[in-house]
């Protein structure tokens, strides 16, 4: 089961209405911070739990558009008529809609004040209300305890960059590493261990010649007899219940000790990173070892913020092994700003969504509509337009690409035709060594002379070029392929 897209309507920094295509088991936002990457994982917050007890709605609302409405809409699609049947109630089921061979829901969650007419009554909806498209009325509605369903079916696990201690030790059910030991406990109550735990709490609280019980036996009688001058015959008994499993897992701690032993929630904020991506991976474990014809898994989204943090290079990679076995059952969504992440995350085999701020607005492409090179999108391409990054990778493979087309298998012929078709001169100088002679020097335009700066490294005549030179030559190729000479040379046959 996927997040196929995830539209957004004046939601925090963006403005207006945006659409954001996500059919991917892995789906990587990349860009400069401040363009709204982690406002995406915000919007899927706030679609499915609503506004905080904390907050106001005017705190998801894009402040240029003060006043206006803001809504979050997210489609699901997948097997989802085995998942309501699983994990949910049958009465969902008219909510589903046909794409194709696969099944949708619709999700929406908006500030705006609306009445539908609804299964024959009037319901007021706003922000405090979880609605579904309903494909048989045109309309967006709230069935009777969707609220509360729509958990089983869009269950999320968020790790933020700026998580809290508690996210990362909590051991309520809710959480990871409490789903992890709730799992373990299932069948602990018929352990030898929990039954002699359970006779010992009987006697050390009722039935010992010490217990509790029979220590409080003076009170109680006090206590029932005001009872009678107060209301009248009545009785009073104290009853000491052994707690449950899950109550011993709630008050636990979890304790890492990096050479000094200490609860998990007193550790550095790398550190408690790390136990978070290693709790994770460890449940993901947990998901991936279930037959594939066993039970149907549960829907569950992971969203993790800028993982790379705290973690070594080596550790990223490990880190992108574990996310692509969570993503053969559960969908990943990743914001990250670590170009060595995105080398080994297989870029062409994901969604790599680019996130660039023009002026005031948030700009969201994907990476296969860069669209530089027939084989886009490359890593070096992606670093380009996503951090303006320029690297010689990035301007090897403009190079390379281009004398390929235009079929100039020297740099001289490449810089003739670039000075007869496009009008890029010859501005730089190049000395050549021969037997360790350096010859006269060559004029050369920037590109070549940046090309023959990183295949000669040797050559020690010519003087570094700068950044802004590389980028110059970048942009100054990249003006080459959207130039009407070379889009006549690469559509010929």
């Amino acid at each position: 089961m996927k997040i196929t897209e995830i539209k957004l309507n004046n939601f925090k920094a963006f403005a207006g209405e945006h659409t954001i295509k996500t059919d991917s088991s892995i789906v990587c936002l990349v860009g400069e911070n401040n363009t709204g990457k982690t406002t995406v994982f915000a919007a899927v917050d706030f679609l499915k739990n609503g506004v905080p007890k904390d907050r106001s709605i005017e705190y998801f609302i894009n402040k240029s558009n003060a006043g206006s409405t803001v809504s979050v809409e997210v489609t699901v699609e997948g097997e989802l008529t085995k998942a309501i049947e699983a994990f949910s109630e049958k009465k969902y089921l008219p909510y589903l809609e046909k794409n194709g061979a696969s099944e949708r829901l619709r999700l929406k969650r908006s500030s705006e004040k609306t009445t539908i007419t609804q299964n024959g009554k009037e319901v007021n909806l706003d922000e405090k209300k979880l609605t579904v498209f309903n494909p048989a009325t045109k309309q967006f509605e709230n069935p009777s305890g969707f609220d509360r369903a729509i958990g089983s079916l869009l269950e999320t696990l968020f790790i933020w960059s700026d998580m809290q201690p508690e996210d990362v030790v909590d051991l309520g059910a809710t959480k990871t590493l409490g789903r992890l030991l709730k799992k373990i406990f299932e069948g602990f109550q018929e352990s030898h261990d929990w039954k002699a735990f359970l006779e010992a709490h009987d006697k050390a609280f009722k039935s010992g010649d010490d217990a509790l019980m029979k220590r409080s036996e003076q009170t109680r009688k006090q206590i029932q007899s005001a009872l009678g001058e107060f209301y009248g015959q009545a009785s009073v008994k104290f009853d000491f219940q052994p707690p449950s499993p899950g109550d011993f897992i709630k008050s636990g701690e979890t304790l890492v000790d990096d050479g000094v032993e200490t609860p998990a929630g007193e550790k550095g904020s790398g550190m408690q990173r790390a136990l978070a991506l290693a709790i994770t991976k460890v449940y993901a474990d947990g998901l991936a070892a279930q037959t594939q014809d066993g039970a149907l898994t549960k829907p569950l989204f992971f969203f993790i913020d800028e993982p790379e943090i705290s973690l070594h290079p080596k550790a990223q990679e490990v880190l992108v092994g574990a996310l692509r076995e969570i993503a053969k059952r559960q969908q990943v969504f990743l914001t990250t700003h670590s170009p060595l992440l995105l080398k080994h995350l297989d870029i062409n085999s994901h969604a790599v969504l680019i996130f660039n701020r023009k002026n005031a607005a948030i700009e969201v492409t994907r990476s296969q509509e860069a669209n530089t090179f027939e084989f886009s999108p490359t890593l070096a391409e992606i670093n380009y337009f996503a951090y303006g990054l320029a690297t010689i990778e990035f301007h090897n493979e403009l190079y390379g690409y281009i004398s390929e087309i235009i079929g100039c298998p020297s740099s001289k012929q490449l810089d003739d035709w670039l000075g007869q078709q496009t009008g890029i001169p010859k501005t730089k100088q190049w000395v050549r060594i021969e037997k360790g002679v350096p010859l006269a020097p060559e004029n050369v335009t920037l590109m070549t002379y940046i090309r023959h700066f990183i295949h000669h490294p040797e050559n020690k005549s010519n003087a570094q070029f700068t950044e802004a030179e590389l980028i110059d030559s970048i942009e100054k190729m990249r003006k080459v392929i959207d130039s009407k000479a070379f889009k006549s040379l690469k559509n010929t046959p």
